[in-house]
């Protein structure tokens, strides 16, 4: 039993053989095919391609050498792959030149259903006596499957996992892809962030990941939550009318001054602090207008490139007014902002909210990405496990294995997907004891308005209302009971 990624994004449980691609040079030759260019094999000496690709616009031709190889399981872990390059030495070649390997779920995928890894090629490994290359994961591929493209520590440099359509993104920037800052470099509060969004289905504990890695460091960090109104003067700064004292006649009198706000703050504390880290944190960052919030400042978080934009006027003026110290005027040096090295972005994304504004693949790509799964285990570590549904006096039900039995059902659904899953923390128990009324008002509602409302398959009687389970002390208790019989799962008497 292994663990395979789906065309649908979903990691699923597979017993079957490995698939490999069932034509790899009309892959490749379609790979790199793309957009403006065209693609030839010009030569092929087992899994080493030379391929001449050409820019239709420029007509600039370019030779690459691909040092191909099949992502295939790793038998030590359900999770982990590598590729092999079958005795071949890729510091041997005279070109450019990258080691590519190419995850399918099935032998005949579309182009657009496929994961690419690229590695770099160090000179200090002896390919011939190493065949095996490693440093990727199922749950690697899951990550670039929903946002385009990603980047983890291997060896010495890093790893690149992506989607088809970024391969040259990849290939006409590897070395700073694998030897630039990586996303989840190690400050020096030991919290691996630079730029990282925590997501997840609702209830995983993302907020509180985030709040477990900045413990003790409140004072250096500001908190924003994003919403459908929130825009870039919210987020930045503008000019405002405020209240003043006229120094000459001693009245009161409206002013219009630029009042910075929470992004600006934290780009002035952490410019004038470069001893100290800084942390912003963004809640809920997929329910407001990144592109609008952001606006030109977006540029400055790919932290790999040297980006710097010109501020407004007004914004400019502050600056350079408050970036005091002898590092602080570095972040309006020439009249340009840069993002100071200490300060790190961390948000939250809830995958089951219908985003009024999703995110574009160029926003996207300048984040790292850390999935916060559903955790089924029973153990200490998992205080879930120990939550129990109070039904009555004398009735009671596991609340881990209620949601591990509906998440089931869920991700069955191709209709719904892990999106829709319920977390662990969905409810917060008292004294590991939830209440049929907090199940109801939450669990149950949210299955039945957000989940299974539209759908045929469900967990819920036919012509089942959700004022059906009002009152909750008799219908309310009915109706759990149904469900909990409907999906199979079992009730415990309370102890006295």
């Amino acid at each position: 039993m292994r663990n395979e990624l789906n065309t649908s994004g979903e990691i699923v449980q597979y017993t079957g053989t490995t698939n490999f691609i069932a034509n790899t040079n009309a892959v490749i030759i379609e790979l790199f095919s793309q957009g403006v260019y065209t693609c030839n094999i010009t030569n092929q000496d087992g899994s080493v391609y030379t391929l001449e690709i050409t820019n239709s616009v420029t007509n600039v031709v370019e030779t690459i050498t691909v040092y191909y190889g099949n992502i295939r399981n790793e038998s030590r872990n359900p999770s982990e792959k590598k590729i092999q390059l079958n005795g071949k030495d890729p510091r041997n070649s005279t070109t450019t030149s990258i080691i590519l390997g190419i995850y399918c779920f099935d032998t005949n995928d579309d182009l657009s259903d496929l994961i690419c890894c690229g590695w770099n090629i160090d000179n200090t490994v002896n390919y011939p006596s190493n065949p095996s290359i490693r440093g990727i994961n199922i749950e690697m591929f899951q990550e670039a499957k929903f946002n385009g493209f990603i980047r983890k520590n291997y060896r010495n440099n890093l790893v690149c996992v992506f989607r088809p359509e970024f391969i040259f993104y990849y290939l006409n920037g590897k070395d700073e892809h694998h030897f630039g800052i990586d996303d989840s470099i190690e400050s020096e509060d030991n919290v691996n962030i630079l730029n990282k969004i925590y997501y997840g289905a609702p209830g995983t504990g993302k907020s509180h990941k985030v709040n477990e890695l900045l413990k003790g460091k409140e004072e250096r960090t500001e908190r924003v939550t994003f919403h459908p109104e929130y825009d870039y003067a919210s987020f930045i700064g503008g000019f405002k009318p405020i209240t003043e004292v006229d120094a000459e006649s001693g009245k009161e009198e409206i002013k219009y001054k630029f009042v910075p706000q929470t992004f600006t703050n934290i780009y002035v504390d952490a410019w004038n602090n470069k001893d100290n880290q800084y942390y912003l944190v963004i809640e809920e960052i997929n329910r407001g207008n990144c592109a609008e919030i952001f606006g030109d400042i977006f540029q400055l978080l790919d932290r790999n490139s040297d980006y710097s934009i010109t501020p407004s006027n007004e914004l400019k003026q502050y600056l350079v007014k408050e970036l005091t110290s002898v590092d602080g005027i570095k972040g309006i040096e020439n009249g340009k902002m840069k993002l100071p090295s200490n300060l790190n972005i961390l948000a939250t994304m809830n995958t089951s909210d219908q985003s009024l504004f999703p995110m574009d693949s160029a926003f996207k790509r300048r984040w790292d990405w850390e999935y916060i799964p559903i955790n089924y285990e029973k153990s200490e570590e998992n205080p879930s496990s120990n939550y129990q549904v109070v039904v009555s006096d004398s009735i009671l039900f596991s609340w881990l294995e209620f949601i591990e039995k509906v998440n089931t059902i869920i991700k069955e659904n191709p209709n719904l997907g892990m999106d829709k899953c319920i977390g662990n923390y969905f409810i917060k128990a008292k004294n590991n004891s939830i209440t049929l009324e907090e199940f109801i008002n939450k669990a149950i509602f949210y299955l039945w308005n957000d989940v299974f409302k539209d759908e045929d398959d469900h967990i819920f009687e036919e012509n089942t209302f959700y004022e059906d389970f009002f009152p909750i002390a008799t219908k309310g208790k009915e109706k759990v009971l149904k469900i909990l019989e409907k999906i199979g799962l079992k009730t415990t008497e309370k102890e006295d």
